[in-house]
């Protein structure tokens, strides 16, 4: 047994980002048969762990909540919270009002403080009148419909963005993440729709994009 996978028993012995086993099993293949030029989420997070440093999404929770007391927000709507809804846990905890949404979601047996739990896929038609700004981390296919129910609603909108092109809602695919994010930044002549490259923490930009 490597170092790395020594690592990884304490890693999931504490589990601090819950993971699945499914997760942990993809950690495992991907310290094995690490694939070029390219890393997963999970090992990502992983090897910041290893670092001593936060997770992605410990790191854009900062950034997020920066952003949201500088707009005064109070009820932030998080599309494709994943599994364990931790990015709005985490901004619960800095005082928003979270409602978070995805068809993947484990809904708590119990109430959780300042967060509403929806199990549930978004799309453009989404009503977002109740909320002040909209926050997602890499939503992949929901990413085009964050956008335009944004725009068509004129609501703010802060998200960080995959590093790999996704659907568009015509069921196209952008043949690269350049022609995507271009995509994305053109799907509104009126609203200023900004693309950001963030050093969210110490190892690599981000790809942010915004519409106050």
């Amino acid at each position: 047994m490597d170092l790395q996978e020594r690592k990884l028993e304490g890693y999931q012995a504490l589990n601090p980002n819950e993971l699945t086993e499914e997760q942990f099993c993809k950690i495992r293949k991907e310290i094995k048969k690490p694939e070029r030029n390219t890393i997963s989420d999970e090992y990502f997070d992983f090897k910041l762990w290893c670092l001593g440093m936060l997770s992605r999404q410990e790191y854009f929770a900062k950034y997020l909540a920066k952003k949201l007391h500088r707009k005064n927000a109070q009820k932030v709507l998080e599309v494709g919270c994943g599994r364990t809804f931790r990015l709005s846990k985490m901004l619960a905890a800095e005082g928003f009002c979270m409602t978070c949404i995805d068809p993947k979601i484990e809904l708590p047996k119990q109430d959780v403080e300042k967060i509403v739990c929806l199990q549930a896929r978004f799309d453009l038609h989404y009503d977002l009148s109740d909320f002040d700004v909209v926050v997602a981390q890499e939503p992949c296919d929901a990413t085009e419909h964050v956008v335009r129910a944004c725009v068509t609603q004129n609501k703010p909108f802060i998200m960080s963005l995959c590093g790999v092109p996704h659907n568009l809602m015509s069921g196209k695919k952008p043949k690269d993440v350049y022609e995507w994010y271009e995509y994305l930044l053109n799907i509104s002549k009126e609203d200023k729709i900004r693309l950001r490259n963030v050093q969210l923490n110490p190892l690599l930009r981000t790809p942010i994009l915004l519409k106050d």
